[in-house]
């Protein structure tokens, strides 16, 4: 996940009061205008959200309201409150939001690691004031392509990422792919890893090997925070560089 700078809401957005009282080529027009802000990149798992979609890769794109309809009504048209997803984020999130239903979680997950508090919402896709940025709240093992909770985070954030990881699936542990399928969250990321890997290796000068990873960083290029763990370990002297 990485925290997307909003644009102004699309004026035609002022018009309802309502979700459904937008029809199909209005919602496609959100989908249109959201992409200006997060590319074609799911907000949270970072996949692609464009290109063929089969049974066992729904990754085509959605809008997903970052506080549910459900919980959150007055929510359901705030342009900051809708976000680009591919629609398997989209559906494992659902209605999901911390502190509504999930006191079984909390003992849950308490139980399983001390660090654990009970927290009130999920780290957001959007740049905040006051809150850190959304990829400071995760690490990835650039080997296996895992993502957990930053271990640099006090308690709070940490429960948050920990909560945002779980409820979104974000490592595909509830997908029904096994670990070897290519579609699963943990492969995607070590393919896009294979690629930097040969586009570098086709290139004998430094600025412009540099150059090449940087181009891989941007937020509206796939699995950018997974990439970006890699360049840390593999180059730890261009740490600078890519943050």
């Amino acid at each position: 996940m990485r925290s997307v700078s909003r644009s102004s809401a699309p004026e035609f957005l002022s018009k309802y009061t309502r979700w459904e009282d937008l029809d199909g080529s209005e919602r496609q027009l959100i989908r249109d205008e959201l992409v200006k802000d997060f590319g074609t990149i799911c907000a949270y798992c970072q996949q692609p959200c464009v290109g063929p979609t089969t049974q066992q890769r729904p990754d085509e794109e959605s809008v997903d309201h970052f506080r549910p309809r459900l919980h959150f009504p007055t929510f359901c048209l705030d342009w900051e409150n809708l976000v680009f997803a591919c629609r398997r984020c989209n559906q494992v999130k659902g209605d999901n939001w911390p502190s509504f239903g999930d006191g079984w979680v909390n003992q849950v997950l308490s139980a399983g690691d001390g660090r654990y508090v009970a927290v009130t919402e999920y780290v957001s896709p959007n740049v905040r004031d006051g809150q850190r940025p959304a990829e400071q709240f995760f690490s990835f093992d650039a080997a296996t392509g895992e993502i957990s909770p930053s271990d640099e985070l006090e308690n709070v954030d940490w429960s948050m990422a920990l909560r945002t990881i779980r409820d979104i699936d974000l490592n595909d542990y509830d997908s029904g792919l096994g670990e070897n399928d290519e579609s699963h969250l943990w492969n995607r990321r070590l393919g896009q890893r294979a690629l930097v890997i040969e586009r570098i290796n086709q290139l004998d000068d430094f600025h412009a090997q540099v150059n090449m990873m940087l181009e891989f960083l941007l937020p509206d290029k796939p699995f950018s925070g997974f990439v970006r763990a890699y360049v840390n370990e593999r180059f730890p002297l261009l740490r600078q560089v890519v943050q």
